[in-house]
């Protein structure tokens, strides 16, 4: 077992004795929750989820979620919070979160930060500081006809006018966060350009060659298909919630949902969320760049645990 190890027990005494935050980070499929799981184990520490498709209940197969047996070994927060058709801000996951991590270091114990939302991560350890805007019911109206008509680089487009820095952040096919984030701008509200205190964690990242990141992605769809994910899908369906929700923009629900509905073959909604999780895997490494002196990057593999407590 991970915790008999004996070449570990200098580094367990190194965090017992000095409660800090831990980030993981890096693109999905590269066993970022299973490194988090075996490190809390060890440490005695508690998760912290920084990953925005595992705070929507109902959704477990298709995220990846931890097992329920996993989640009682080791103390877990924010996941199974929201309701399929909740909306949850990047404000409100900050103000929790900060709140957490204050609460774990006064039990003594260390806060590990996981997940691959690239800007739930950043905006947590950099200290952004986002305004509660509430939502504009009749912009996001305005907003999504645009999309609908004319692309969804049109919305980009008056983004791009109106707050380029935003906009260079956006990628444009993301347009609920486009939407969002014109939101904010025509609320006359600064953003992530004004900083609360910044959170002083040691970032360890997650890496594999790019085609071992889509090889592991691959077999991880297939792996859900078989463990039930379309059923999954369908009894969402089925209890009321719409594909339009917002936790059915987790890779693959929306794709799912629609050859339930009879859209297109299985073999075409296969082929597309595994398209879309290559994009997602690309989009990761714009937030956490290999560059980055920040994050010590380890390739994944055996004795991850060994190597993690070596680095830190």
């Amino acid at each position: 077992m991970l915790t008999e190890d004996n070449n570990l027990d200098g580094c367990v005494s190194g965090f017992a004795s000095s409660p800090r935050v831990l980030a993981i980070v890096g693109p999905t499929a590269v066993g970022k929750s299973q490194l988090a799981i075996e490190l809390a184990r060890t440490i005695g520490a508690e998760i912290i989820n920084a990953d925005s498709r595992l705070f929507y209940r109902g959704l477990d197969i298709g995220t990846a979620k931890p097992s329920a047996a996993q989640m009682a070994s080791v103390t877990h927060h924010l996941i199974d919070i929201l309701n399929a058709s909740d909306i949850f801000s990047l404000a409100e996951y900050l103000e929790r979160a900060r709140t957490l991590i204050s609460e774990i270091q006064e039990r003594g114990r260390t806060a590990i930060v996981v997940g691959g939302s690239g800007q739930y991560v950043t905006a947590l350890l950099d200290g952004w500081k986002v305004p509660r805007v509430p939502p504009n019911a009749i912009l996001r109206a305005q907003l999504e006809r645009l999309a609908a008509n004319d692309g969804v680089h049109s919305v980009h487009a008056l983004l791009a006018r109106e707050h380029p820095e935003a906009a260079a952040k956006i990628d444009a096919r993301n347009i609920r966060r486009v939407i969002r984030a014109l939101e904010v701008c025509r609320a006359q509200v600064r953003s992530d350009d004004e900083l609360a205190a910044p959170i002083h964690a040691r970032i360890i990242g997650l890496t594999a060659p790019r085609e071992e990141l889509y090889r592991r992605a691959d077999l991880r769809v297939s792996d859900m298909i078989e463990r039930g994910w379309i059923k999954e899908v369908s009894q969402l369906l089925n209890s009321g919630i719409s594909a339009a929700s917002p936790a059915f923009s987790a890779i693959g629900y929306r794709e799912l949902a629609a050859y339930i509905q009879g859209d297109f073959p299985i073999e075409e909604g296969l082929r597309r969320i595994r398209s879309a999780t290559r994009r997602l895997i690309r989009h990761q490494f714009n937030w956490f760049r290999l560059e980055d002196v920040r994050i010590a990057w380890l390739p994944t593999g055996p004795d991850l645990v060994q190597r993690t407590m070596n680095s830190v």
